[in-house]
């Protein structure tokens, strides 16, 4: 009997040994990990209610999530290692790892963000009346454009896209507008000619319904001087191909901007805890793809196509070379983007 109990005791041990989730931080993976989220209510919360479940359940993690919301509160858990990771947009990651917008500040500066998995794609541009005659960045001379304080990534997203048709403030008529919303009931009232939208807000269905319709600035991906100056001030932004939106006729494609909702994390959270996130995302598709149609978008081939212009976190880019998707080039890249952060810092400590 001692020996069966001891063959028992010897077989756990040895599997506990095998298993992908130890040995890690400090011996085993903590027991309790934070994300940092959107409001109860918004995608972003529910994106990250699906990857609790499946994380839960291909781990010994609990997950918690943490709803806040703005930007910087969403970000400070991390910084201050009291939460593990945050899902963002492509904008707000982007900003905290160039020091920019809400991150340029002298309490902040380049932060050593990182991305885990490159999610969903958000298609954006200037939205305008149907029957507005404002086709391209270069229309945009002479119109009305809001100027919304507070909302750093749409403003220098609305200032790439003038910047695209060499088009500056001093070409257009600033309107003082107060948020995101109240931008897009402008353009619905005429009180702007256009405003930043992502094509999957809500609120554009109602322009399209309206008499005037709803149509979109077209950023031409053969204008390569063009994305270079919007990239300049929105980097982003890149160039995207959307399929399905309003006042896009069924069939057609339009060529507008892009970026991601995806998960990150600070370099300083232990590669194994970030790996073991990563696999379980992967192996736990089938657990949370139905629990919302935006959660199917989070597959694993898109996890590293077309990531924002900042490093991946070293755990995530070890499971994903195991499994085939990294490929030489995204080295390349990887070494380029950690060369570009590294030179942010040192810029930026000399201001």
């Amino acid at each position: 009997m001692k020996g069966f109990t001891r063959g028992i005791l010897v077989g756990v041990l040895l599997l506990a040994w095998a298993s992908p989730f130890s040995p890690s931080y400090g011996g085993e993976l903590p027991k309790m990990i934070t994300f940092t989220s959107y409001k109860v209510g918004s995608l972003g919360y529910t994106i990250t209610s699906g990857f609790r479940e499946a994380i839960e359940r291909k781990t010994p993690m609990k997950v918690r999530v943490e709803p806040y919301d703005t930007d910087v509160s969403r970000v400070l858990p991390l910084r201050n290692k009291e939460s593990e990771l945050s899902i963002l947009t492509g904008a707000t990651g982007t900003c905290a790892s160039y020091g920019i917008a809400e991150f340029g500040s002298k309490e902040w500066g380049p932060q050593p963000i990182r991305q885990v998995w490159r999610g969903m794609t958000l298609y954006v541009s200037l939205l305008t009346r149907g029957d507005s005659g404002i086709r391209y960045p270069k229309d945009l001379k002479g119109k009305r454009i809001p100027n919304v304080p507070g909302w750093p990534a749409g403003m220098l997203g609305t200032e790439g896209i003038m910047a695209f048709g060499n088009i500056g403030w001093k070409d257009v008529v600033k309107v003082p507008i107060s948020g995101y919303v109240a931008g897009l009931k402008g353009l619905i009232e005429g009180k702007v000619d256009v405003a930043f939208a992502a094509t999957v807000t809500p609120l554009i269905k109602e322009l399209e319904a309206g008499p005037h319709k709803a149509g979109w600035v077209l950023l031409p991906h053969k204008d390569k001087e063009g994305w270079a100056r919007l990239q300049k001030r929105a980097p982003w932004i890149t160039p995207g191909v959307c399929k399905r939106a309003p006042g896009l006729p069924k069939g057609m494609r339009m060529e507008i901007g892009q970026y991601p909702y995806s998960l990150w994390a600070y370099d300083h959270v232990d590669p194994d805890l970030i790996y073991a996130v990563v696999k379980a995302l992967h192996e736990g598709y089938e657990i949370y793809k139905g629990m919302h149609r935006a959660l199917a978008l989070w597959t694993l081939e898109q996890a590293v196509k077309d990531p924002s212009p900042v490093p991946y976190h070293e755990g995530a880019v070890r499971y994903f070379k195991e499994v085939g998707v990294w490929t030489p080039n995204m080295d390349r890249w990887q070494h380029e983007q950690l060369k570009a952060f590294e030179a942010r810092v040192t810029a930026f400590k000399k201001k």
